[in-house]
């Protein structure tokens, strides 16, 4: 009796433990990227979304939303897009390029290649090529001065502003000792290869990327054909020739596109273009080793710098990963490449009025984690900044005295609160 009890117990566990093992199964690499992809999108809150995956030999791309609001017209792989700021990658693969050409220099001067009969401010140390790609030239994330209202995105300041501005700065910018995001800072790298070679940046940047890789569609002067095909968002900005921000955001790209630069990223075509990938993946600045480091954590704890990439290091749950953010003109975008595992994620979204970052980088980071072997801790959201309380030395306050305090605190609190909020409603980060 007592064996025929234990055989019914045995039989009628087995349907449990089966489910238990089938859903144990680890999931194949579309499982995956469906499964982060739909989260991204639903918890992002985008209008349209783009995603290409490279994983080992195996690339995949989804598409999610519309293609601006009420179009209920799916995105596709000719779908037009900002990159933004992963703009600031190719121009560090182009400086790459150039520098194993021996044609320019990490370390060559920014003044070797300012106007003729230009002097740039003097500071100590020379702000190199090598400082601009790698934001510790010192200079502001975008040029001082006002904005003409109305204007398109990624036209403002063009290459005559610019220059002027700094010729006449009285500003002491200490390069190398800090990290400062600066979109100025590549648009004057831009300047200085073109300056150099003697050819308009964009010419170098079909040279060097867009024409050996048969990437069609990446420009910075998209045709009315291509402007047709631009997703729009939230702060959509007007379909324009964005030249005057070539070096650090102003390329538009293509799915289709993206997918022939990742997987040159992750598996070069040839020996010479490996060599490049490897200049270009070559970290240069360490955060301990900087007074600071400001406005490149976005995505996650920015740990080295190198030539427009940002590197986290390995954790328990994570591989290493190279990473760029991106956004601007209605759109957020962010590239993460785990290169030991041969794994890169590149995601784009336009924007709706409730889009935050986070929702987009985390999935992404977690994604590129699972399909390199890790498992990622589950996503959590950045908390938000509480008010400010005082210190515990200071906790004996009499109870009238920390009401009163209480009582002017919190509608500080709420303008604090109310003045972040619009920061990411109307700033994407890294623009």
């Amino acid at each position: 009796m007592k064996n025929m009890f234990l055989l019914g117990l045995s039989l009628a566990s087995a349907p449990i433990a089966g489910l238990a093992a089938a859903q144990a199964e680890p999931q194949t690499a579309e499982q995956q990227v469906d499964r982060y992809g739909s989260q991204i999108f639903r918890d992002s809150r985008a209008v349209g979304m783009v995603m290409v995956v490279v994983d080992k030999k195996q690339t995949l791309q989804r598409f999610y939303g519309q293609t601006r609001p009420g179009s209920r017209q799916k995105p596709d792989a000719d779908s037009l897009l900002r990159i933004a700021s992963i703009s600031k990658t190719m121009t560090g693969e182009v400086l790459s390029s150039l520098a194993l050409e021996n044609r320019v220099k990490l370390d060559d001067p920014l003044q070797k290649y300012a106007p003729q009969g230009m002097a740039l401010p003097q500071a100590g140390q020379s702000i190199t090529l090598l400082n601009l790609a790698t934001h510790t030239s010192g200079f502001p994330r975008e040029m001082p001065g006002s904005k003409p209202q109305d204007t398109p995105v990624f036209v403002w300041p063009d290459q005559q502003q610019r220059w002027s501005w700094l010729s006449a700065s009285k500003a002491r910018f200490a390069a190398g000792e800090k990290a400062q995001y600066s979109n100025l800072a590549f648009d004057f790298l831009a300047d200085a290869l073109a300056v150099a070679t003697g050819r308009p940046y964009a010419a170098l940047l079909r040279d060097k990327i867009t024409a050996p890789l048969g990437m069609k569609d990446t420009t910075l002067n998209p045709t009315a054909a291509q402007c047709a095909r631009l997703l729009e968002g939230f702060g959509a900005s007007p379909c324009v020739n964005t030249t005057a921000a070539s070096g650090s955001g102003g390329i538009y790209s293509t799915p289709r596109d993206m997918q022939r630069w990742l997987q040159d990223l992750v598996y070069p075509q040839d020996a010479a273009r490996k060599q490049l990938r490897d200049q270009m993946f070559r970290m240069y600045f360490k955060r301990d080793n900087l007074r600071s480091l400001r406005g490149m954590d976005v995505a996650g704890q920015a740990d080295e710098l190198g030539l427009g990439w940002i590197r986290m290091q390995e954790k328990p749950d994570a591989p290493e990963i190279i990473q760029k953010t991106a956004g601007g003109g209605g759109f957020i975008g962010y590239v993460a490449i785990a290169p030991k595992h041969d794994v890169a994620v590149w995601v784009a979204l336009t924007r709706s009025g409730g889009t935050h970052y986070h929702n987009m980088s985390g999935g992404a980071n977690k994604l590129v984690a699972e399909l390199s072997g890790y498992q990622p801790a589950a996503l959590v959201a950045p908390k938000p900044v509480a008010a400010h309380k005082p210190a515990a030395h200071k906790a004996a306050v009499s109870k009238p005295t920390a009401r009163k305090a209480a009582a002017h605190a919190k509608p500080a609190a709420r303008k604090a609160a109310a003045g972040k909020k619009t920061h990411k409603k109307h700033k994407p980060a890294n623009s």
